[in-house]
């Protein structure tokens, strides 16, 4: 069992590996960052259209609403997807130096926070002066932010692990990307949904059966409603977060032995 003296111990290596990551995904590329922000602002552009002018927009201003959402979600799919292909990416490392592997997932998952923290720092202000966002709601926001930057982290150990054995780890995740994306409410609202359609039971599985979907939810409900989320959101998001964290751990030291024969 490791302990955090471990870990205190190659942080330095932890940090370059995260200063490499932001590095390596804009190495050349004229506008840097930039290019992390237009993919959401043409999303947040095609919604907006759609919904305010071919459709009713399920709230206003729409186009704050989902770049809320959109900023939560990229943060996690972004950190999952990296942290999912982290391990084959950084193979000659894993083969040749002896340190804690999961350092290398958790320095995907942190440097896919700082692209995900410039959209979010777009919408925060936007949320305040233009939406119903409350400074006072905003003391809610660092518990969930650490809920959700747990959760990925552990769903990242999960999937880096697993990938080193089973490449199709990464396919998989980038299929079910979409339809996972629609199933999470990121362009609408949950309480939108039609409640004559669906019995109640569906609308809870579709709710708590998506991990992802609390965090947004109760995220969306601190910054742009300016509402404190519920009991439920506070207690789902901190125990799936300390569940998957320690199931993430639990899978990687399983898998960890074999890993630089299969790499």
């Amino acid at each position: 069992m490791r302990h955090l003296g471990d870990y205190r111990r190659y942080a330095p290596l932890f940090r370059n590996l995260v200063r490499r990551e932001v590095r390596q995904k804009y190495k050349g590329s004229l506008f840097g960052l930039l290019w992390t922000l237009a993919n959401p602002a043409l999303m947040v552009g095609t919604y907006y259209v759609v919904f305010t002018f071919l459709f009713d927009a399920p709230v206003k201003p729409y186009a704050i609403f989902l770049l809320t959402g959109l900023s939560i979600w990229s943060f996690f799919l972004g950190g999952a997807q990296q942290a999912a292909s982290s391990l084959v990416a950084n193979a000659s490392l894993v083969k040749k130096v002896r340190f804690p592997r999961e350092i290398v997932p958790a320095a995907a998952v942190t440097a896919n926070a700082f692209t995900a923290a410039a959209m979010f720092a777009i919408a925060l202000p936007l949320c305040l002066l233009f939406a119903s966002g409350s400074f006072i709601t905003l003391v809610a926001l660092p518990p969930f932010i650490v809920f959700l930057g747990v959760f990925t982290l552990g769903f990242g150990l999960m999937l880096a692990a697993v990938n080193v054995y089973f490449r199709d780890v990464e396919h998989i995740i980038a299929a079910i990307a979409t339809p996972w994306f629609f199933l999470t409410p990121i362009f609408y609202t949950f309480s939108a949904l039609p409640t004559d359609r669906a019995p109640q039971w569906l609308l809870h599985v579709l709710y708590y059966g998506n991990p992802i979907t609390p965090y947004v939810s109760a995220i969306r409900e601190i910054v742009f409603a300016g509402d404190w989320p519920g009991l439920g959101d506070w207690v789902y998001c901190a125990a799936v977060a300390a569940i998957t964290l320690v199931s993430g751990f639990a899978i990687f030291r399983r898998l960890e032995g074999d890993m630089a024969v299969e790499l």
